[in-house]
């Protein structure tokens, strides 16, 4: 009976080490496969958010540090990211902030006021709006990461270049 209990303890750590092989094996493929599709851009919906192309009304709003700021009308050009104290992808995503609004020329604002998401219509966080300085949203999208923000931005300015060829020629 022994020589039973024996073999049906190895073949059970066997199979354990089978397992755990074939769970690595599976885990590096998702990795590869994570890799190769490589990052995507924001999340744009249309029916999420402001209006694209449509200007915001200004909007009193608390920052980030407490301290209140406008959303909305006219003003400089603005990269707005609508921000909550408990997520933490937003905690990853602000410090790109800076840069990315540095490269276009734009004044970066992170917004913790769940009243003006709702006024807005903001689906979550993190969630970027970019306004050019009549207040027009320009892009918007749940971001992730700083690619994310990045390529956000750079449509942004794309739409803006675009625009003002229009209204020049």
């Amino acid at each position: 009976m022994s020589g039973w209990w024996t073999a049906a303890f190895v073949g059970q750590w066997v199979l354990l080490v089978v397992l755990c092989v074939v769970v690595v094996a599976l885990a590096r493929q998702v990795g590869t496969l994570h890799l190769r599709l490589g990052p995507r851009g924001a999340l744009e919906i249309d029916t999420e958010g402001p209006m694209l192309g449509e200007p915001l009304p200004p909007v009193d709003a608390r920052a980030a540090d407490g301290t209140p700021i406008v959303i909305g009308g006219p003003g400089s050009r603005r990269l707005v990211l609508f921000s909550s104290p408990t997520c933490i992808v937003c905690r990853e995503v602000a410090p790109a902030l800076p840069a990315a609004a540095r490269s276009a020329d734009l004044l970066a604002q992170v917004v913790h006021d769940e009243k003006v998401e709702r006024v807005f219509d903001v689906p979550g966080t993190p969630y970027l709006l970019v306004l050019d300085e009549m207040g027009v949203v320009r892009g918007k999208g749940t971001v992730n990461n700083l690619e994310q923000v990045e390529g956000l931005v750079d449509t942004a300015r794309r739409r803006m270049r675009e625009d003002g060829e229009r209204w020049a020629s």
